[in-house]
Protein backbone atom coordinates (compact mmCIF):
# COMPACT_ATOMS: atom_id res chain seq x y z
CA UNK A 1 0.00 0.00 0.00
CA UNK A 2 2.69 2.61 0.83
CA UNK A 3 4.57 2.18 -2.34
CA UNK A 4 1.38 2.22 -4.59
CA UNK A 5 0.62 6.04 -2.14
CA UNK A 6 4.10 7.28 -3.03
CA UNK A 7 3.59 6.16 -6.63
CA UNK A 8 0.43 8.38 -7.11
CA UNK A 9 1.33 10.95 -4.76
CA UNK A 10 4.48 13.43 -4.52
CA UNK A 11 5.61 12.76 -0.55
CA UNK A 12 5.72 15.75 2.01
CA UNK A 13 8.31 15.24 4.69
CA UNK A 14 9.36 17.91 6.58
CA UNK A 15 8.84 20.38 4.17
CA UNK A 16 10.81 18.18 1.48
CA UNK A 17 9.27 17.56 -1.71
CA UNK A 18 10.48 14.05 -3.01
CA UNK A 19 8.69 14.07 -6.58
CA UNK A 20 9.38 10.60 -8.58
CA UNK A 21 9.21 9.40 -11.84
CA UNK A 22 8.69 5.67 -13.29
CA UNK A 23 11.14 3.17 -13.49
CA UNK A 24 11.56 -0.25 -12.45
CA UNK A 25 10.33 -1.97 -9.18
CA UNK A 26 12.39 -1.04 -5.87
CA UNK A 27 12.73 -1.78 -2.64
CA UNK A 28 10.75 1.35 -0.63
CA UNK A 29 13.80 1.93 1.72
CA UNK A 30 14.69 4.41 -1.10
CA UNK A 31 11.90 6.32 -1.38
CA UNK A 32 12.89 7.42 2.72
CA UNK A 33 13.98 10.68 2.89
CA UNK A 34 15.32 9.42 6.08
CA UNK A 35 17.95 6.99 4.26
CA UNK A 36 18.78 8.60 1.17
CA UNK A 37 19.77 11.96 3.44
CA UNK A 38 21.71 9.81 5.85
CA UNK A 39 23.57 8.56 2.43
CA UNK A 40 24.37 11.58 1.80
CA UNK A 41 25.25 12.41 5.11
CA UNK A 42 27.93 9.26 5.25
CA UNK A 43 29.18 11.16 1.57
CA UNK A 44 29.24 14.30 3.41
CA UNK A 45 31.69 13.03 5.94
CA UNK A 46 33.57 10.41 4.26
CA UNK A 47 33.92 11.58 -0.08
CA UNK A 48 32.63 15.12 -0.91
CA UNK A 49 34.24 18.39 -0.82
CA UNK A 50 34.25 21.94 -1.21
CA UNK A 51 34.53 21.28 -5.37
CA UNK A 52 31.39 19.00 -5.47
CA UNK A 53 29.70 21.28 -3.66
CA UNK A 54 30.25 24.29 -5.56
CA UNK A 55 28.70 22.22 -8.77
CA UNK A 56 25.52 22.31 -7.23
CA UNK A 57 25.46 25.50 -5.52
CA UNK A 58 22.14 27.40 -5.94
CA UNK A 59 20.14 24.10 -7.37
CA UNK A 60 16.89 24.19 -6.57
CA UNK A 61 16.41 20.23 -6.40
CA UNK A 62 18.83 16.99 -6.29
CA UNK A 63 18.08 14.01 -8.04
CA UNK A 64 18.42 10.58 -6.64
CA UNK A 65 18.18 7.74 -9.53
CA UNK A 66 17.28 4.26 -7.68
CA UNK A 67 17.49 0.96 -9.24
CA UNK A 68 17.29 -2.41 -7.92
CA UNK A 69 20.57 -4.90 -8.97
CA UNK A 70 19.96 -8.38 -9.68
CA UNK A 71 23.33 -9.98 -9.29
CA UNK A 72 23.68 -14.11 -9.73
CA UNK A 73 24.02 -15.42 -5.71
CA UNK A 74 24.84 -18.56 -4.16
CA UNK A 75 21.73 -20.88 -3.57
CA UNK A 76 20.49 -19.61 -0.48
CA UNK A 77 21.52 -16.10 -0.66
CA UNK A 78 18.50 -13.90 -0.44
CA UNK A 79 20.93 -10.59 -0.04
CA UNK A 80 18.93 -7.59 -1.82
CA UNK A 81 21.45 -5.05 -3.94
CA UNK A 82 20.77 -1.97 -5.29
CA UNK A 83 22.22 1.38 -6.66
CA UNK A 84 21.83 5.24 -6.15
CA UNK A 85 23.13 7.15 -8.42
CA UNK A 86 23.72 11.38 -8.01
CA UNK A 87 24.33 12.92 -10.93
CA UNK A 88 24.71 16.31 -9.71
CA UNK A 89 27.74 14.93 -7.04
CA UNK A 90 28.99 12.25 -10.06
CA UNK A 91 28.64 9.56 -7.07
CA UNK A 92 27.41 6.19 -7.80
CA UNK A 93 27.08 4.17 -5.06
CA UNK A 94 26.41 0.54 -4.49
CA UNK A 95 24.02 -1.02 -1.58
CA UNK A 96 23.72 -4.79 0.06
CA UNK A 97 21.31 -5.87 2.54
CA UNK A 98 22.62 -9.14 3.41
CA UNK A 99 20.42 -12.20 4.17
CA UNK A 100 22.48 -15.61 3.60
CA UNK A 101 23.80 -18.61 6.02
CA UNK A 102 27.73 -19.32 6.93
CA UNK A 103 26.74 -23.14 7.65
CA UNK A 104 29.84 -24.31 8.81
CA UNK A 105 29.23 -21.30 11.84
CA UNK A 106 25.92 -22.05 11.84
CA UNK A 107 25.43 -17.94 12.00
CA UNK A 108 22.31 -16.05 9.57
CA UNK A 109 24.24 -12.57 8.60
CA UNK A 110 21.22 -10.25 7.91
CA UNK A 111 20.61 -6.48 8.12
CA UNK A 112 17.29 -4.53 8.66
CA UNK A 113 18.28 -2.07 5.99
CA UNK A 114 20.45 -1.08 2.91
CA UNK A 115 24.10 -0.59 3.65
CA UNK A 116 26.88 1.04 1.69
CA UNK A 117 29.62 -1.47 -0.12
CA UNK A 118 30.93 0.77 -2.66
CA UNK A 119 31.30 4.13 -3.58
CA UNK A 120 32.61 5.34 -7.07
CA UNK A 121 33.15 8.27 -9.10
CA UNK A 122 32.27 8.98 -12.97
CA UNK A 123 31.57 6.34 -15.50
CA UNK A 124 27.93 7.48 -14.69
CA UNK A 125 24.80 5.94 -16.30
CA UNK A 126 24.07 8.31 -19.30
CA UNK A 127 20.24 7.99 -19.09
CA UNK A 128 17.97 7.20 -16.54
CA UNK A 129 16.26 4.24 -18.47
CA UNK A 130 16.01 1.59 -15.36
CA UNK A 131 15.57 4.14 -12.73
CA UNK A 132 13.55 5.63 -10.89
CA UNK A 133 14.32 9.72 -10.14
CA UNK A 134 13.49 10.94 -6.91
CA UNK A 135 13.85 14.41 -6.63
CA UNK A 136 14.17 16.71 -3.20
CA UNK A 137 14.81 20.34 -2.15
CA UNK A 138 18.73 20.87 -2.22
CA UNK A 139 18.47 23.15 0.18
CA UNK A 140 17.07 21.00 3.29
CA UNK A 141 19.44 18.10 1.99
CA UNK A 142 22.02 20.74 2.80
CA UNK A 143 20.87 22.23 5.17
CA UNK A 144 20.14 18.44 7.19
CA UNK A 145 23.82 18.00 6.29
CA UNK A 146 24.94 20.76 7.81
CA UNK A 147 23.29 20.29 11.11
CA UNK A 148 24.20 17.03 11.46
CA UNK A 149 27.79 16.99 10.13
CA UNK A 150 29.02 16.23 13.94
CA UNK A 151 26.40 14.04 14.87
CA UNK A 152 28.18 10.98 16.15
CA UNK A 153 27.08 7.20 17.60
CA UNK A 154 29.38 4.84 19.54
CA UNK A 155 28.68 1.31 20.16
CA UNK A 156 27.81 0.78 23.78
CA UNK A 157 30.23 -0.47 26.79
CA UNK A 158 29.84 -4.01 26.20
CA UNK A 159 30.59 -3.36 22.29
CA UNK A 160 32.80 -1.21 23.06
CA UNK A 161 35.31 -3.49 25.26
CA UNK A 162 35.20 -5.77 22.17
CA UNK A 163 36.38 -3.29 19.71
CA UNK A 164 38.93 -2.29 21.70
CA UNK A 165 39.98 -5.98 21.86
CA UNK A 166 40.02 -6.66 18.38
CA UNK A 167 41.92 -3.92 17.69
CA UNK A 168 44.81 -4.74 20.17
CA UNK A 169 44.17 -8.29 18.94
CA UNK A 170 44.97 -6.72 15.28
CA UNK A 171 48.05 -4.71 16.44
CA UNK A 172 49.74 -7.37 18.07
CA UNK A 173 49.23 -9.73 14.26
CA UNK A 174 50.54 -6.50 12.60
CA UNK A 175 54.02 -6.91 15.02
CA UNK A 176 53.73 -10.62 14.14
CA UNK A 177 53.62 -10.59 10.87
CA UNK A 178 55.20 -7.17 10.22
CA UNK A 179 58.48 -6.37 12.71
CA UNK A 180 60.57 -9.55 12.08
CA UNK A 181 62.84 -8.75 9.14
CA UNK A 182 63.38 -5.30 10.95
CA UNK A 183 66.61 -4.03 11.44
CA UNK A 184 68.16 -4.25 14.85
CA UNK A 185 68.08 -0.42 15.37
CA UNK A 186 64.52 -0.54 14.62
CA UNK A 187 63.63 -3.31 15.91
CA UNK A 188 64.40 -1.95 19.61
CA UNK A 189 62.23 0.83 18.86
CA UNK A 190 59.50 -1.31 18.39
CA UNK A 191 59.86 -3.18 21.25
CA UNK A 192 60.51 -0.13 23.68
CA UNK A 193 57.40 0.68 21.83
CA UNK A 194 55.24 -2.13 22.82
CA UNK A 195 56.25 -1.60 26.62
CA UNK A 196 54.30 2.19 26.31
CA UNK A 197 50.39 2.42 26.73
CA UNK A 198 48.27 2.40 22.56
CA UNK A 199 46.51 5.37 22.18
CA UNK A 200 43.89 4.41 19.72
CA UNK A 201 40.72 6.59 18.28
CA UNK A 202 37.55 5.25 17.05
CA UNK A 203 35.59 6.80 14.20
CA UNK A 204 31.49 7.16 14.72
CA UNK A 205 29.73 4.22 13.64
CA UNK A 206 27.49 5.08 10.19
CA UNK A 207 23.93 4.42 10.12
CA UNK A 208 24.41 3.18 6.05
CA UNK A 209 27.44 1.45 6.39
CA UNK A 210 29.10 -1.21 7.98
CA UNK A 211 32.53 -0.22 8.58
CA UNK A 212 34.56 1.59 11.53
CA UNK A 213 38.09 3.03 11.20
CA UNK A 214 40.70 3.17 14.40
CA UNK A 215 43.76 5.39 14.37
CA UNK A 216 46.35 3.99 16.29
CA UNK A 217 47.89 6.68 16.88
CA UNK A 218 51.00 5.20 18.92
CA UNK A 219 51.97 3.11 15.57
CA UNK A 220 50.75 6.11 13.01
CA UNK A 221 48.38 3.52 11.22
CA UNK A 222 44.66 3.04 10.04
CA UNK A 223 42.88 -0.19 10.78
CA UNK A 224 39.51 -0.59 8.95
CA UNK A 225 37.17 -2.74 10.30
CA UNK A 226 33.68 -4.29 7.86
CA UNK A 227 31.94 -6.84 7.69
CA UNK A 228 28.73 -8.02 5.70
CA UNK A 229 27.15 -8.74 9.30
CA UNK A 230 26.05 -5.64 11.31
CA UNK A 231 28.94 -4.27 13.64
CA UNK A 232 26.56 -3.64 16.86
CA UNK A 233 25.80 -7.53 16.30
CA UNK A 234 27.41 -9.04 19.36
CA UNK A 235 27.71 -12.40 17.34
CA UNK A 236 30.37 -11.00 15.07
CA UNK A 237 32.63 -10.43 17.19
CA UNK A 238 31.84 -13.34 18.72
CA UNK A 239 32.87 -15.19 15.18
CA UNK A 240 35.30 -12.60 14.42
CA UNK A 241 33.73 -12.49 10.95
CA UNK A 242 35.56 -9.24 10.25
CA UNK A 243 37.26 -7.95 7.45
CA UNK A 244 40.77 -5.88 8.65
CA UNK A 245 42.69 -3.47 6.61
CA UNK A 246 45.47 -1.59 7.98
CA UNK A 247 47.46 1.02 7.15
CA UNK A 248 50.87 2.37 7.88
CA UNK A 249 50.18 6.30 7.25
CA UNK A 250 53.75 6.76 6.63
CA UNK A 251 54.40 4.31 3.87
CA UNK A 252 50.54 3.74 2.48
CA UNK A 253 49.33 7.22 1.37
CA UNK A 254 50.17 8.70 -1.96
CA UNK A 255 48.35 12.04 -3.37
CA UNK A 256 46.47 9.77 -6.15
CA UNK A 257 45.87 6.06 -6.67
CA UNK A 258 47.40 6.46 -9.71
CA UNK A 259 50.36 6.11 -8.43
CA UNK A 260 50.41 2.50 -7.68
CA UNK A 261 47.73 1.33 -10.11
CA UNK A 262 46.02 -2.05 -10.00
CA UNK A 263 46.68 -2.17 -6.06
CA UNK A 264 44.49 -1.65 -3.52
CA UNK A 265 47.57 -1.32 -0.46
CA UNK A 266 47.35 2.34 -0.48
CA UNK A 267 45.76 5.42 0.43
CA UNK A 268 44.93 8.86 -1.04
CA UNK A 269 46.39 11.81 1.03
CA UNK A 270 42.94 12.97 0.94
CA UNK A 271 41.38 9.70 2.32
CA UNK A 272 43.52 9.61 5.41
CA UNK A 273 42.78 13.29 6.12
CA UNK A 274 39.17 12.45 6.13
CA UNK A 275 39.90 9.09 8.06
CA UNK A 276 41.81 11.20 10.37
CA UNK A 277 39.22 13.69 11.28
CA UNK A 278 36.49 11.09 11.64
CA UNK A 279 38.79 9.23 14.34
CA UNK A 280 40.58 12.44 15.92
CA UNK A 281 37.73 15.51 15.79
CA UNK A 282 34.71 13.13 15.73
CA UNK A 283 35.70 9.82 17.27
CA UNK A 284 36.38 8.61 20.69
CA UNK A 285 39.98 8.61 22.27
CA UNK A 286 40.64 5.35 24.28
CA UNK A 287 43.92 3.55 25.40
CA UNK A 288 44.72 0.23 25.72
CA UNK A 289 47.60 -1.34 27.69
CA UNK A 290 50.82 -2.20 26.80
CA UNK A 291 51.29 -4.69 24.23
CA UNK A 292 53.78 -6.94 26.23
CA UNK A 293 51.29 -7.17 29.34
CA UNK A 294 50.07 -10.59 29.40
CA UNK A 295 47.06 -8.95 31.18
CA UNK A 296 44.95 -9.01 27.83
Amino acid sequence: MRLIFIALIPLLISGTLFAQSEGQDISPAFFEKDYLFEVVRHLYRWYLDERDVEKVVGNQDIAFCVQELKPKLDAGDKSQFGQIVIPDLNVKVTVKKPDYKIEELELSVKCDNYKIINVTRGNLPTNNSGYRVIKTSYKTMRDYAHQTRNKTRFPDEGLLMRMRLSARKRILQYFEDHVKDKPESEMAKLEEMKKQDQIIHLSPLSNVANEAWVFWETGRMLIRFSSDIDLENPTLWDHDELAVELFNIDEQTVVSLDEVAGSNAYMTRDQVGRALYNCIILGKRMTLKPLDDTDK
